[in-house]
């Protein structure tokens, strides 16, 4: 191959990719002082160091405790168990170097990555078309270019006020869009801040900017009055063109909470959109039901994880398994997938279900090596808390599930687990709040999380209004539903009724009577009101 014949593909060499170190500072360089690089001081010092580090023979060295102490002046007892800032910094590196190489670096010598899993830098020479081949022109507008997980262009929103004065809470909206997108770590976040210089989905047009390649774009609109503060947002889905979504937020436009009225419509167009169970994961997770387990790339199993949590049952769970266990196998260390295996085995745990010996073990097992694997991931560290709390370990339970909520306290998803764990350990105080406000800004919330309400009426002995909210309950297992409601209606003295119920209880658990309470006490933690449920149960003509 001549050495003036465009290539279009890249190798891989080591130790350093076939580049020299000469090459590779160059490149540093370059990364470090393009303005589409969008990376924080620290972020750029962070790049620094590994990228030193590793030229000068030293990777032995690059941890995350000398990464704390080096870089980000942390001091010598750094526990990255209680500080997780290491982790979440190299998450965002790795979504700036995706960003810079997608936008502006295609045509660069060398290419920088930081693989999920380790801090180690990877470099590979990137040989590319002449320059007299615009990269941006190979991408087809009809395919958007994904990177891991689904993209997402963030495009500046339009300011539709008269006055040009106000045009700073059209600015200050878009950032906190762009800030609270990415504390979702599945989303790849593009934001458009140069639409001269973005790759392109569509022609542009004097009232229409160039976005970037990705699969989703969010645009949206500001309109104020002397009185209000009006905006407008629009989901699509560049693949077929379609607006999968719209909402409209209005707001009383008071001098004194400026921020906090960006915040509050932030919060809320993001929990619509980018949570676990928002419009972008729904999408994708649509497609990816028509493909056998074996078929699932690992973002696509995740996904299957997920609307397992919304719908759960046996069959979805062993669908589910298969496709983790197999993305476990290609990817051994990326630690969601540990993470999500163990919420599985957590599941089998607590509903006692077929094969389920040692699943409390291997749960636990799988929760710390997920967290060990990505210390920064809110999934990680919310299911650590959970296996903690089957496991009946309270200490590990308050920290995993603080640190879970740290990360990103606006997870519709995350908030409601742990509220409803806490509900489960008797603490309403502090699980309620966490659980209504989960329920409230995410109607497509798991149905599991009415089960919350339900125990917390019974403790309160609501019977009428917990047999009510029991209705809106979708159990994983069903011989739940009819123990539940079978000592309800026991305790609230309607035997008749509850006996139907018993009667599906011995169909679908012959040996529920004999082991009642320590079914009862894999999950829930309150021994006052397991009694109040066996006493509905022994009411109802149980014996249990």
């Amino acid at each position: 191959m001549g050495t003036d014949e465009p290539l279009r593909r890249s190798r891989t060499a080591e130790p350093l990719g076939g580049v020299s170190p000469a090459d590779i500072r160059e490149q540093l360089e370059r990364i470090l002082g393009h303005p589409e690089f969008h990376a924080t001081e620290k972020m750029k010092a962070f790049l620094r160091f590994v990228v030193e580090e590793t030229l000068e023979g030293r990777k032995h060295r690059i941890k995350g405790y000398t990464i704390a102490t080096k870089v980000f002046g942390r001091g010598d007892d750094f526990d990255a168990g209680q500080d997780p800032i290491v982790s979440i910094q190299a998450g965002r590196l790795r979504r700036a170097l995706e960003r810079y190489y997608l936008v502006a670096g295609g045509r660069d010598p060398v290419h920088v990555d930081i693989p999920k899993g380790r801090y180690i830098p990877r470099f590979k020479a990137q040989l590319t078309a002449a320059p007299a081949d615009d990269l941006r022109s190979t991408i087809p507008h009809d395919q958007p270019r994904l990177l891991t997980g689904p993209t997402l262009a963030v495009v500046p929103l339009e300011d539709l006020s008269p006055d040009p004065e106000q045009q700073f809470l059209t600015l200050g909206l878009t950032n906190e869009l762009v800030t609270e997108l990415n504390r979702f770590q599945d989303i790849v976040v593009m934001p458009c801040d140069s639409p001269a210089d973005t790759l392109q989905t569509q022609s542009p047009t004097a009232e229409q900017p160039r976005v970037p390649a990705a699969r989703f774009i969010l645009r949206g609109t500001v309109r104020t009055d002397p009185a209000t503060f009006r905006v407008s947002m629009q989901l699509t889905d560049a693949a077929d063109g379609h607006q999968l979504w719209a909402e409209a937020y209005t707001h009383p436009l008071e001098a004194g909470r400026f921020i906090a009225t960006q915040e509050d419509i932030a919060r809320s167009v993001v929990a619509a959109i980018a949570s676990e169970y928002g419009i972008i994961a729904r999408r994708l997770a649509a497609e990816s039901r028509r493909k056998p387990p074996a078929e699932l790339d690992t973002y696509e199993a995740m996904l299957r994880y997920y609307t397992h949590q919304i719908t759960p049952s046996p069959e979805s769970a062993q669908a589910c398994l298969a496709a983790l266990r197999r993305s476990a196998e290609r990817e051994p260390d990326y630690g969601p997938v540990w993470s999500a295996l163990a919420t599985l085995h957590c599941q089998m745990y607590s509903f006692d279900a077929p094969g389920s010996e040692n699943a409390l073990e291997t749960a636990q097992e799988y929760a710390r090596k997920g967290v060990s694997l990505e210390p920064g991931s809110q999934l990680g560290r919310m299911i650590l808390a959970y296996a903690s709390h089957l496991a009946d370990d309270p200490d590990v339970f308050a920290q995993e599930s603080e640190t879970a909520l740290a990360l990103n306290p606006n997870s519709p998803y995350t908030v409601g687990a742990i509220g409803y764990f806490h509900v489960m350990r008797g603490s309403f105080e502090r699980g309620l709040p966490l659980l209504e406000r989960a329920m409230a800004v995410n109607p497509c919330h798991p149905n599991w999380f009415h089960a919350g309400r339900v125990i917390h009426l019974i403790s309160r002995r609501s019977y009428e209004e917990a047999l009510a909210e029991l209705e809106k309950h979708d159990p994983f297992f069903a011989f739940w539903l009819p123990v539940v409601r079978a000592s309800i209606l026991g305790n609230l003295g309607r035997l008749d009724e509850a006996r139907t119920h018993l009667y599906q209880v011995r169909e679908q658990k012959p040996d529920f009577a004999s082991r009642a309470r320590e079914l009862f006490r894999r999950s829930l933690k309150v021994d006052s009101i397991i009694d109040d449920l066996i006493r509905g149960l022994c009411a109802a003509g149980l014996p249990v």
